[in-house]
């Protein structure tokens, strides 16, 4: 699988991803294995194209960095806006083409165990076609996540 967006010549490969547990002084909550080098589709989430919301994170400053471009959306001098093209190409060359709908920045370091929860809502499955792009945010840490969502606008085939 490959993702794609034109508007930051962006052309990364995407893996599956799991995650392990990781216990701190608050909880146990799981730990995703994001890939070095490429992006990470969630095991656990749908698939490009079907009903179901497609989730994939990258490294913003670590790793290869594939998602740097992203992680800067709404400063200046990123060009990447709402209604623009992010594409999803599976092994099969199908592209399932998905529109940007909305983008969120919020802290993650040292939010509490609720504040967590709410954050991670934007994993959970949808009863629409969805796609969901997770990274972090500045560029010199990972305080904050930086969360992009699409909609499924068409799906061209090879």
């Amino acid at each position: 699988m490959r993702l794609l967006i034109p508007v930051l010549g962006l052309d990364v490969r995407v893996q599956p991803m799991g995650w392990h547990p990781v216990e701190d002084a608050q909880d146990v909550r799981t730990q995703w294995d994001v890939p070095d080098f490429a992006a990470g589709h969630h095991i656990d989430s749908a698939f490009p194209g079907e009903r179901g919301n497609v989730v994939i994170s990258g490294h913003n400053n670590m790793g290869g960095a594939v998602f740097a471009s992203l992680s800067t959306i709404g400063e200046p001098g990123n060009p990447l806006a709402l209604g623009d093209e992010i594409i999803v190409e599976d092994a099969l060359g199908r592209r399932f083409i998905y529109r940007l709908t909305s983008w969120r920045r919020f802290p993650e370091a040292n939010a509490s165990v609720a504040l967590r929860r709410e954050n991670a809502s934007y994993l959970l499955p949808t009863d629409f076609p969805q796609l969901t792009l997770i990274t972090c945010w500045p560029p010199e840490s990972n305080t904050h996540r930086v969360i992009i969502t699409g909609a499924l606008t068409e799906i061209r085939t090879p």
